[in-house]
């Protein structure tokens, strides 16, 4: 695809036809899910049709999923999951400044996501208001109750793609915008969200969310608000509308086998190892820039590989690390050698791993959370919501009702349940671990590789997360960390958008992120 100007390229119907035909690779390996014939859709004159509106949201759904399956698996390196053990993909799993463009999953370690996020965000509306969605808005196409339902749909992955951006992003800009910051990015993402009930009242009340497994749109917008409102800071408010998501939903990210639709954890799983506790940093500056305080070693919070639960429910002891139930490797027969008084009924299971061989010296522990390239990935999962609540609980409640989420969720999963003096002492607040302590690292557990929302914990809890910044690098091939806390567009965003020009174009990168959030190093 020929680089144009990029305020061009998101504008206009042309832009639209170069989204819609990268569309046609993202959908052309769907089954029954997004299947569609959208050939005729590369002219502009298909473009005006109404009857396309259905095909053009569906369009927008497949490139948000394929785009937000590969930011995922960068998202396990923001995690502290894995990393490249294979020299393959060496710039996927450390922390980086900046998003991949190009059209996403072309091979296994394709790392590119950001054009398909901005091109799902484009195609439902832009500023040239050439969008579906802004052509139903308009009147140009006429769908009644139907128009209503697919302004719902985009809107619900419209809201999606801004919270993406306000969450990962620190700066950016859309449609040759001025400069954009988070904050720009969430309330965009809040007008998008709070528009989606009247669309579902005007389509003749609630459905089920198509290709999603939602079997609700407001309880999937509910969820959206959540998330966004966290992003905010605004706990409270975050709290509030997490209650109103049920238990059990989950609005999926669906995937299918074949490249553009599979999911990126197991398409590029070869050639990445889990890694233990963060023990093996080695840098001149260990100082936490959000505290102030060097992060003590091991780093807390960090290392997914063998996490288990004390007697009473622990996943925190008494040094506020992680409770592990198995050393960090196995016997001759690939077993897990347990810790003095635990065993394997210890695992959290939540946490699913083994030993495989990968494109390496020897094997490595790898996630299994997906085994297959079609299973899906939680866009809304209700397991958050109690965990958003728990956290209220946690700084403005009390620890008897944060413990009381944090057991709703467990028991669902089928796990142990904080009990007993353990749960005594942290609602006395004698134990070493503060109650937000505990709700993050359950967090932690529960999001285990869920799309990045772990990573957006992280970047609402930096005094309590380990972000490297620059600092030191992964400890088996020795790749430098890219400083990423959050992202910066990519750079033809800054040299090309006109509004970057008095500003220093590339110079400017970087202006609008926290001093603490990366070095955005040129």
């Amino acid at each position: 695809m020929r680089k144009t100007r990029r305020t061009e390229r998101w504008g206009g119907r042309a832009g639209q036809a170069l989204l819609l035909a990268t569309a046609v690779g993202v959908l052309a390996a769907c089954d029954g899910l997004l299947e569609a014939d959208i050939d005729y859709l590369l002219t502009d004159d298909a473009l005006q049709g109404a009857s396309t509106a259905s095909t053009q949201v569906a369009s927008i759904q497949a490139l948000f999923e394929c785009g937000i399956s590969t930011f995922g698996w960068i998202a396990l390196g923001h995690e502290d999951v894995f990393e490249s053990i294979a020299g393959v993909a060496g710039g996927a799993h450390v922390y980086r400044a900046d998003p991949p463009g190009g059209v996403c999953d072309q091979s296994g370690p394709d790392v590119s996501f950001f054009d398909q996020m901005m091109g799902a965000r484009a195609l439902n509306s832009n500023a040239a208001g050439t969008g579906v969605y802004d052509k139903i808005a308009s009147g140009e196409f006429v769908l009644g109750t139907e128009g209503s339902r697919l302004q719902a749909i985009g809107a619900t992955y419209m809201t999606a793609s801004l919270l993406h951006f306000g969450q990962f992003y620190c700066e950016g800009a859309l449609d040759g915008s001025m400069p954009m910051d988070p904050t720009d990015f969430l309330t965009d993402a809040l007008t998008w969200v709070d528009r989606i009930p009247g669309h579902v009242a005007a389509a003749g009340g609630d459905f089920a969310l198509p290709n999603s497994a939602a079997t609700s749109a407001l309880s999937t917008a509910t969820g959206l608000r959540a998330q966004i409102l966290y992003a905010q800071g605004n706990l409270a408010l975050a709290a509030a509308e997490a209650a109103a998501v049920p238990n059990g939903f989950t609005a999926w990210v669906t995937r299918e086998a074949g490249e553009q639709r599979r999911n990126k954890y197991t398409a590029a799983g070869g050639f990445s190892g889990m890694v233990g506790p963060v023990d093996w940093w080695v840098a001149a500056n260990r100082v936490n820039p959000a505290t102030g305080v060097d992060y003590a070693n091991p780093v807390p919070f960090t290392g997914y590989v063998f996490l288990g639960f004390g007697p009473l429910g622990e996943t925190l002891d008494a040094n506020n690390l992680p409770v592990r139930w198995a050393e960090e490797n196995r016997d001759a027969s690939d077993n897990p050698i347990p810790l003095a008084g635990f065993s394997a009924a210890d695992s959290d299971t939540r946490v699913p791993h083994e030993i495989q061989p990968i494109q390496g010296p020897e094997p490595r522990e790898v996630p299994t959370k997906y085994v297959t390239d079609d299973q899906d990935i939680p866009l809304v999962n209700w397991a958050e919501m109690r965990l958003i609540e728990a956290l209220q609980e946690a700084v403005s409640g009390t620890a008897s009702a944060s413990i009381d989420l944090i057991n709703e969720v467990r028991t669902a999963a089928g796990v142990r349940n904080i009990t007993g003096t353990y749960r005594t002492a942290l609602e006395g607040g004698t134990y070493t671990s503060t109650m937000r302590e505990v709700v993050f690292e359950e967090a932690r557990r529960v999001l285990y590789a869920e799309a990045g929302r772990f990573w957006a914990w992280k970047i609402n809890n930096t005094d309590l997360a380990f972000f490297p910044r620059s600092q030191g690098s992964t400890p088996f091939q020795g790749y430098s960390y890219g400083g990423g806390v959050r992202l910066h567009f990519p750079n033809d965003e800054y040299e090309l958008n006109p509004n970057f020009e008095p500003l220093g174009r590339l110079a400017a990168r970087g202006t609008l992120c926290a001093a603490d959030e990366a070095p955005f190093i040129a």
